[in-house]
């Protein structure tokens, strides 16, 4: 009776760490996702500033076109650039000027940036926790298995 409660507390354990080691596991990969997104936020925020830069050099007069969706463009004769209108949150957007839109660009990804990396630092934790886990895992199923031998 007594080897039968030890059998039912070592499953539970067992149990017990998989759950825990399959929690850090999502926790993870839902750290990759939100990179990923940053990553391409970062990305989009870039490309928005080289955009603007070429857009500034062409200069007062010259002929753009200006995606209306994904599948449409339309001819717009480009004006000056000096004053950019830039979201700054919550539906709200603020008319800049050109070297002010960039900088709160910037800005915007150097705030991402700082995100980025202490999500990968949760991250790194994250699989320290993981192989400390797993180690421990093993230790049991070694335990379990000499347990089991030395009963036969």
């Amino acid at each position: 009776m007594a080897a039968k409660k030890e059998v039912k507390k070592d499953d539970k354990k067992m149990a017990e760490l998989n759950r825990e080691l399959r929690s850090y596991i999502n926790q993870i990969e839902t750290l990759r996702v939100n990179i990923t997104n940053i990553d391409a936020l970062i990305s989009e925020y870039r490309t928005t500033i080289t955009t603007l830069q070429n857009l500034k050099d062409l200069g007062k007069g010259k002929e753009v076109l200006l995606p209306v969706g994904r599948i449409a463009q339309v001819s717009a004769k480009l004006e000056a650039v000096d004053k950019v209108v830039v979201s700054i949150g919550s539906s709200i957007s603020v008319e800049l000027t050109f070297d002010e839109a960039v900088k709160q660009i910037e800005k915007e990804i150097s705030a991402l940036i700082l995100l980025r990396q202490a999500l990968e630092k949760t991250m790194v934790e994250l699989y320290g926790k993981v192989e400390e886990l797993t180690q421990k895992i093993r230790e049991h199923g070694r335990e379990e298995a000499t347990a089991e031998e030395g009963k036969k």
